[in-house]
């Protein structure tokens, strides 16, 4: 019953999110989905397992989602791009399960995105991605484009097993979720370290979007291990200001949590070495900035709206279900307290990581859209967009990946109330 009943859910879902076109330009690299041993940076031997959240079901269940894929564009000069795609995230029974009955619409959506075909097109995101626009400052790098399909914030390496409390999916039936993003990162990172021309590498921008944005930030010192101390290697976080609730945090970073990310996340490195003390009010900046102080020839950049409407629902999501809601629909009635509570911990956030390191600057503009840097959930916005400071975000990237005295990189703002979504 699992099978029958999980695939013509998740068919319905997949057949929901936009369509999806072979990348033109963009080699797709297959990873077999069998478990491989790597080396890690702390000197262990990993077993890792790439796959989807559901690429254990049978190719007949109807779930494209296997083998595990990235894509890679070669470009003209020795830099390169590496991009962690977003699509939400899960980490209990409500949101992996019964949140996957929310249809695809303008305003709803499930939790997340467990199909690496839909959505997780290159070609099909654009912005930065797109390597045929000249105004794109990063339009000659080589191109890496990571997918996104476990839920785990490319950090997770574990199956867990969940129970829909509403009884809807598998009729309340255990279901098996790989949370398994942490593993195809890995398997990504071996095909990048046997390249011939990584040696030779200039420059490397580990960017990320919504849920990509804390998988770029996480993985970065294993990107920036790989490469030679000459290389220049910079970090661009988009829509992902880490405004979360304590509870979250102890489910998902605690030992045996869900996403296993105690085998996962680089302990060695400040910041992330101490990540289960920390509470919902000092946990991003002190990620961040303890990332930061350690790469301190690096550069960290942070992009989001001032009233981003995602993250305030993830904020509303995670509040709800720590209250034992497990109603997806009542998921979305975000209250004016829940967006000011939002922004004004968006903003403490940021302000405080920009003032504890002077190598972390951020860009926030106006309006409620979701993700700038690629074309998700407000097409072209990578290219528009210049209400932070009169400042366009593509000319504030390009800033970013240059040494030029005349335009730093600074911290940017909109002015007045930013796009509000209720009167002030």
């Amino acid at each position: 019953m699992l099978k029958f009943n999980l695939a013509v859910l998740i068919s319905m879902l997949l057949i929901s999110f936009f369509s999806a076109a072979y990348a033109v330009g963009w080699e797709k690299i297959e990873i077999p989905d069998n478990v491989s041993t790597i080396l890690d940076d702390d000197g262990r031997y990993k077993d890792i397992k790439p796959g989807c959240a559901f690429s254990h079901l049978p190719d007949e269940a109807g779930l494209p989602n296997k083998p595990f894929h990235f894509y890679y564009r070669k470009g003209t000069k020795a830099k390169t791009l590496i991009y962690f795609n977003g699509g939400g995230a899960c980490w209990n029974g409500a949101t992996c399960l019964t949140s996957l009955t929310v249809p695809v619409t303008q305003t709803t959506r499930p939790s997340y995105n467990p199909s690496i075909e839909n959505e997780n097109d290159p070609e099909e995101l654009g912005g930065i991605l797109d390597f045929t626009r000249a105004d794109n400052p990063l339009k000659d790098w080589n191109m890496v484009f990571v997918p996104y399909c476990t839920g785990d914030a490319h950090i997770g390496s574990k199956n867990e097993v969940y129970v829909d409390p509403s009884g809807i999916i598998n009729h309340g039936n255990p279901v098996l979720v790989q949370h398994r993003g942490f593993d195809n990162f890995m398997a990504m990172r071996e095909w990048l370290k046997h390249r011939a021309d990584r040696p030779g590498t200039e420059q490397v921008l580990v960017a990320g979007s919504s849920a990509g944005s804390y998988g770029a930030l996480m993985n970065f010192p294993r990107i920036h291990s790989i490469y030679p101390g000459q290389t220049k290697i910079s970090l661009l976080s988009d829509a992902g200001a880490g405004i979360f609730t304590s509870n979250f945090l102890d489910t998902v970073f605690e030992p045996d949590g869900p996403w296993g990310t105690e085998h996962t996340l680089a302990t060695w490195i400040p910041g992330i070495n101490r990540i289960s003390s920390y509470n919902a009010l000092n946990f991003f900046t002190s990620l961040a900035t303890g990332i930061e102080r350690h790469f301190a020839n690096s550069k960290f950049a942070y992009v989001t709206t001032a009233w981003d409407g995602v993250q305030m629902l993830f904020l509303n999501t995670m509040r709800k279900t720590d209250q034992g809601v497990n109603d997806p629909n009542q998921w979305f009635n975000l209250t004016p307290a829940t967006a000011v509570e939002w922004s004004l911990r968006m903003l403490t956030s940021l302000n405080a990581n920009a003032l504890i390191n002077r190598n972390s600057k951020y860009y926030i503009s106006a309006g409620t859209y979701h993700i700038g840097l690629v074309d998700a959930f407000a097409p072209g916005v990578f290219y528009t967009e210049k209400s932070a400071g009169g400042i366009y975000l593509k000319d504030w990237v390009n800033r970013l990946i240059t040494d030029d005295r005349k335009y730093p990189l600074v911290n940017l703002m909109c002015s007045g109330t930013c796009g509000a979504p209720f009167p002030p």
